[in-house]
């Protein structure tokens, strides 16, 4: 019987045992699992780099501007899941127990781990001053649009371009203009220098005139200052901080001065909620996205198309069983969408197999490119020009519609693309100087051990191009070309090899099934062959003892 166990050990056992493994990668409450995922095992950063505009007197006259990498900077990324609401002490996190899904509000807090971000200073966009004049752009020439185009050069810093340093860039520096319509706090005076929009003097302005300063925000050494971001060290419970005391919105007042950074609302600040698919019902559909910002429709797109839909993996966890034949459909928050990504080739990391995903070559292509290998029909819902809104070719997507408030019905004037314009139509490379589009440097990709499901590498890489538009109405934009694509950041997320501690669970999760049933069957067979042979033995010893006490008797 014990033998007979062994045998259906060894034959049943590995598949008996990977069932239950792949059953406990569900997020289930209190799940080992949930924990690993809320403190993932290796630790995320965010790599990047601006690119210096060396000549922005030249382009504002219609030269062809001519840009610097500068960088890396690289951030440590903690994303907090469950962060405490300060009012109920409850965790920004809930299963719906009457469902398949899990709900969660994100948290980042980014450490600056290497790079001189606050000494390092670069010229680029001012977008603040871009967005204003994105927002009038479109009225007739008239006294509304004259006394708008006034406030946004009279407040701030009035001007397309400004040298500010990366980590005011990132994280916040002085500018009044994205404040002017905030009120300002009790105690806080008008900004010194305030020009009054009212006043009947002329305001004229010379060729040069954009670099004059405009408030006593810039130093003497004409750069723009900035705060420095002060963060609980990582050490510290980030669950249950004070965050009212730490979290910003993009622009607001700190000191009665106005403080704006592309990013300082992403740091810190409770993100849009998320739901997901726990996978305990399902494991196949584990990690696929319900809902963002409590709706199935991202409001963005075109009305009822497939772009507009909530749906594809949240990249924090994805499911088992990776077909490498089947696409795969990642949501990108900060890309307002969502990307396919295809099978590229195998990968190796800390000796586990992995299969690389990428997006394909058009995954960024324009329905109207002419070109069968770049045109994508499917991105058709990314074009909102019926609402306004540009349409570019093929490799940068315009960004507008998705920042898009009851204040700016236009949006930012930003685009994405790959780094360097890879993969993106030759005419946004030829437009400027200093790209350099490399695939191993620039491309997106996934690596996903395929069994168990694991990131074992992930990097979303991405750009931010300014919209830069000529304006024949404005003196200072009307000299620029007619529509340029200007980048000034790019950066990578994630990570690119896993934590000697992820290996080695992944490691085990795939051998265990093997390594324990074999061990297992082989101590039954042996335990079952000793009692075998203990039983023949003592077989044998009787047979042998009961014809001689038998002879002993009869004598």
């Amino acid at each position: 019987m014990v033998i007979i166990l062994g045998l259906l050990v060894l034959t049943m056992g590995p598949s008996f045992l990977s069932s239950m493994i792949l059953k406990s990668l569900a997020l289930s409450p209190d799940s080992a699992r949930l924990a690993s995922w809320l403190v993932p095992p290796v630790q995320a950063h965010m790599t990047a780099y601006a690119f210096n505009l060396t000549n922005p007197e030249e382009v504002m006259k219609g030269g062809k501007p001519v840009l610097q990498e500068v960088g890396p900077f690289v951030y440590k990324a903690v994303t907090v899941k469950d962060s405490l609401d300060m009012d109920t002490g409850d965790p920004n996190l809930k299963f719906d127990s009457m469902g398949s899904s899990i709900t969660y509000r994100p948290r980042k807090f980014y450490y600056l781990v290497s790079g001189s971000a606050d000494t390092t200073y670069i010229t680029v966009p001012n977008i603040p001053f871009l967005t204003g004049l994105s927002s009038i752009r479109k009225l007739d020439e008239g006294m509304t649009k004259s006394l708008k185009s006034k406030v946004i050069m009279t407040t701030g810093f009035g001007k397309p371009f400004i040298n500010v340093s990366f980590s005011g860039l990132l994280w916040g520096y002085n500018d009044e203009l994205p404040c002017f319509s905030l009120a300002r706090p009790d105690g806080c005076p008008s900004p010194e220098g305030e020009i009054d929009i009212f006043a009947d003097e002329d305001d004229e302005w010379g060729e040069d005139d954009w670099k004059r300063k405009k408030r006593s925000v810039e130093d003497e050494d004409g750069k723009q200052e900035s705060n420095p971001v002060i963060l609980p060290t990582p050490d510290v419970d980030l669950r249950s901080l004070n965050f009212s005391l730490i979290e910003k919105k993009k622009g607001g007042f700190v000191d009665c001065k106005c403080e704006w950074g592309l990013f300082r609302d992403r740091n810190v600040t409770l993100r849009k909620s998320v739901t997901i698919n726990h996978g305990m019902a399902n494991l196949s559909m584990k990690g696929r996205l319900k809902k963002f910002n409590n709706s199935t429709i991202l409001g963005w797109w075109e009305e009822g198309s497939s772009c507009d839909k909530v749906g594809g993996q949240d990249g924090g966890t994805l499911p088992p069983v990776v077909d490498r034949f089947k696409e795969m459909e990642l949501f990108v928050s900060l890309m307002c969408r969502k990307i396919n990504l295809q099978f590229e080739k195998m990968t190796t990391h800390s000796g586990l197999e992995s299969y690389r995903f990428i997006p394909p070559h058009n995954a960024l292509g324009s329905h109207t490119d002419q070109d069968p290998n770049t045109q994508n029909l499917a991105n058709s819902c990314f074009c909102q020009q019926s609402k306004g809104f540009s349409c570019f070719k093929s490799g940068v997507l315009n960004l507008e519609p998705c920042k898009t408030t009851p204040e700016l019905p236009h949006g930012a004037p930003i685009a994405l693309s790959f780094p360097h314009f890879y993969q993106a139509d030759q005419s946004y490379l030829d437009a400027v100087e200093g790209m350099k589009p490399n695939k191993t440097l620039h491309q997106f990709y996934l690596d996903i051990e395929p069994t168990l499901g694991f990131p074992l590498a992930i990097r979303p890489r991405f750009q931010l191009n300014a919209i830069i538009r000529r304006d024949p109405h404005i003196e200072i934009m009307r000299n620029f070309s007619e529509e340029l694509v200007l980048p000034f950041l790019w950066a990578q997320d994630g990570f690119s090899e896993p934590s000697s501690p992820m290996a080695s669970a992944i490691q085990f999760g795939l051998a265990a099934p093997r390594q324990l049933t074999l061990l297992g069957g082989l101590v039954l067979l042996v335990l079952g062959g000793g009692m075998v042979l203990v039983a023949a033995v003592w077989w044998c010893f009787w047979a042998r003892v009961k014809p001689t006490n038998e002879e002993f008797a009869m004598s």
